[in-house]
């Protein structure tokens, strides 16, 4: 995760006057306390230090990862590698080579991608508009994810399978979340939903409402996005017993200084500073503890940061995994992704203060060096013993240094829950400030005094297992008081922090609207009639949209605890023609879940040329699409939606082919008009398909030879839900 602190600077504004910004190559890209500190904790030898420190001053290559599902993402990588790699092999701009894109040798798949192709290059060239073209259209329509090399690792470690309950703590701007419903996803019979759940939880309402953007682009019923703080998240209990619910997976990508994304974030160069880490580190902490907590013993967590400092990275691992007495274990990961260039955690570090010195213990440490708020942790930035440190195994966390592969700078560290967390909490707590008034008794505290001395020593013995204790206290007290109040649909929450109308489950058997949508369309009984949800305006809604079960059950056992902005994909949309039978159609969204279980006359296949209609036109006449596809969309209601399937492994003897290999299935929702037919999908998806199937091209800007043409003989009536992707 990026910066977990403002800048010290004043919004560009500096004596009251505007400061003047410099150009991106005038940027420093130096500092000389980060290039102290880091030459201090020997990270790499001192022959390797100048080559990574000058690797840190370049400009990152961009990579991006192929998303979706396993099919179609073999698709769009052939695309890549038959049309796009040999074009840009042999380009040249200004007589330089360009480097054409490749696979990350160590990503699985080859779905993991990275050229060194400048941005401005990229844009204004006019023999790589096209690539440009292609990943901007790719990019919206969630079959590729811009996504910085390093940020795709911790997700790889945790083997999320379809059955898993997953927790990613601080999952805002989404990529690392998008990996986790991927897998999820990965083994999933088309038509059905796996059992698993991943809550994606940002402490930023806006960075969490981010995520509804990743979310609505990947089509999944089993996400669920949360707003609390990652420390704080709140116990969900299962029924009536005193159990909490846990999760078999959980990424702590935390809040960090981001001093390993200096090759993007050219600011950190002038704004870094060692105190960057002490600030974060007590909250990393306790994030992490949460996490332990939260996990299911057997369970994997993998914390990472975008961070190469040890106080932010060793320090809370050591430090949390000797709190729990062997509860947790670091896991050797080291024969996973082989082609992962790496190094082994550190085990000892020096901890620099703010006059610029380096320290090997806290001894000594005074208020003229370090704040107050700083030495109430100064102890959890340091290493433990050596003989605990081997014990601990810190040589397993991961780091990945800038220079090994070309990429940005990463930690992660692979932990399991060996054994449950069931301490007495308060003996834990007395024992911690004891041990802390034996270490003030030895070195002072400066110039505070005894009193000031207990209070902070009582602070700090304070840490998350008080925390814990208190929260286990009042989910006890509300459920014997009887005041746990259940997700229910005549009871929605309202949270006036949150902008948008709750969430309010529909049952189809009290619910008559829903159920003659359901009755409409011919949803059959595979399909779960307990997943149907809506946000509530004037107790009507506009859309409605899909859960998984599990997602339901989850929501219900939380009751008004979690705070969720969104959750499930839309599948039902309300229709604005007046004429139309039923006065719902079905969204672009919602098609993969829907099409197993639709009746059978809303399921249309078509032949090559009829796709060819439909991409190419507006509105495309019925009469210039094959007999038997016409005759199966006249025999539903005019003004109705149709799904247009187009199913390649039936098409394999066909004369005429889509332009590219195409294998997954096309699947496209239509507005059936009285003469005509048109494709519910947005200016993006319609570009993708052009090109994919056709072979035609268009710029974002519009340039190019993809032009659509409009059948202006279709009636007026025919066209408004062309209009009317978005209700």
């Amino acid at each position: 995760m990026g910066r977990g602190k403002k800048s010290r600077k004043d919004n560009g504004h500096v004596n009251g006057e505007r400061k003047r910004y410099k150009k991106f190559e005038d940027l420093p890209r130096d500092n000389k306390n980060l290039r102290k500190y880091y030459q201090a904790q020997k990270i790499v030898s001192e022959e390797e230090f100048p080559e990574m420190i000058e690797t840190m001053r370049t400009i990152l290559p961009t990579n991006f990862r192929i998303s979706g599902s396993r099919q179609q993402a073999t698709d769009i990588r052939e695309l890549i590698m038959t049309e796009f790699v040999p074009h840009i092999r042999d380009t040249q701009i200004d007589g330089v080579d360009i480097e054409a894109p490749h696979p990350l040798p160590w990503y699985p798949n080859n779905f993991g991608w990275q050229f060194s192709i400048p941005r401005m290059a990229l844009r204004k060239s006019t023999e790589l508009r096209g690539f440009h073209s292609f990943l901007v259209t790719e990019t919206e329509i969630g079959n590729i994810s811009r996504q910085e090399a390093v940020s795709m690792v911790p997700p790889l470690f945790l083997d999320v399978r379809s059955d898993h309950m997953v927790l990613d703590m601080c999952a805002a701007p989404g990529s690392k979340t998008a990996q986790l419903i991927e897998a999820l996803h990965a083994d999933a019979v088309p038509g059905t939903v796996p059992t698993g759940v991943v809550v994606a939880n940002d402490a930023d309402y806006k960075r969490a409402c981010m995520l509804v953007h990743q979310m609505n682009r990947l089509n999944s019923p089993n996400i669920v996005v949360t707003n609390h703080s990652g420390e704080r998240f709140p116990n969900i209990l299962k029924g009536s017993s005193r159990e909490i619910v846990q999760f078999d997976r959980i990424l702590c990508d935390v809040p960090c200084s981001g001093d390993g994304t200096t090759r993007k974030n050219v600011r950190v160069w002038e704004t870094w500073h060692a105190d960057d880490a002490h600030a974060l580190n007590p909250l990393q902490t306790k994030i992490l503890q949460r996490a332990a907590y939260l996990l299911k013993v057997g369970g994997r967590l993998v914390y990472s940061t975008c961070s190469l400092n040890p106080v932010e990275n060793e320090a809370v691992v050591a430090h949390v995994l000797e709190h729990f007495e062997g509860a947790l274990k670091l896991v050797d990961v080291s024969t996973q992704l082989p082609e992962l260039k790496r190094r082994q955690g550190l085990k000892t570090w020096k901890v620099m203060t703010r006059d610029g010195e380096m320290h090997d213990t806290p001894e000594n440490i005074g208020p003229e060096v370090a704040s107050r708020s700083t030495r109430k942790h100064m102890e959890g930035f340091f290493p433990l013993s050596a003989e605990r440190m081997d014990e601990l195994h810190l040589e397993r966390c991961m780091r990945i240094y800038p220079h090994l592969q070309n990429t940005g700078g990463f930690f992660v560290a692979v932990l399991e829950k060996v054994a449950p967390i069931g301490v007495n909490e308060r003996k834990k707590a007395a024992e911690a400030l004891e041990r802390a008034q034996q270490r003030a008794a030895a070195r002072g505290y400066g110039e505070e005094t005894p009193m000031q001395a207990e209070d902070e020593l009582k602070r700090a013995a304070s840490d998350d297992e008080g925390a814990e204790n208190k929260r286990q206290k009042i989910d006890e007290q509300e459920e014997g008081a009887g005041k746990r109040t259940p997700y229910l649909p005549d009871s929605p929450r309202e949270d006036p922090a949150l902008r948008e109308s709750p969430f309010v489950f529909l049952d189809p058997s009290t619910n008559k609207e829903l159920q003659a949508v359901l009755d409409y369309y011919g949803i059959k009984d595979s399909m779960s009639h307990q997943g149907f949800l809506s946000r509530m305006e004037n107790g009507l809604f506009r859309s409605v949209y899909y859960v998984a079960d599990s997602v339901r059950q989850l929501m219900e056992l939380a009751g008004q605890r979690l705070r969720v902005v969104n959750t499930g994909i839309k599948v039902f949309g309300r229709s604005t023609v007046k004429e139309a039978e039923c006065t719902y159609r079905l969204v672009c969204e919602g098609v993969p879940q829907l099409l197993a279980h639709l009746g059978d006359k809303f399921v249309i296949e078509m032949t090559f040329n009829d796709l060819r209609v439909l991409i190419e036109q507006v509105n495309p006449l019925l009469t210039q699409l094959s007999d038997e596809t016409r005759r199966r969309i006249e025999a539903v209601d005019t003004s109705c939606s149709v799904i247009m399937c187009y199913d390649p492994a039936k098409h394999v003897e066909d004369s005429e082919k889509p332009h590219t290999r195409l294998t997954a299935l096309l699947a496209i929702p239509c507005w059936r008009g009285a003469v005509s037919v048109s494709a519910h999908i947005n200016k993006n998806q319609l570009r993708s398909l052009n090109h994919r199937v056709l072979g035609r091209t268009a710029n974002t800007d519009g340039v190019g030879d993809l032009k659509l043409e409009n059948n202006t003989a279709s009636s007026h009536a025919d066209s408004p839900a062309a209009n009317a992707q978005n209700p």
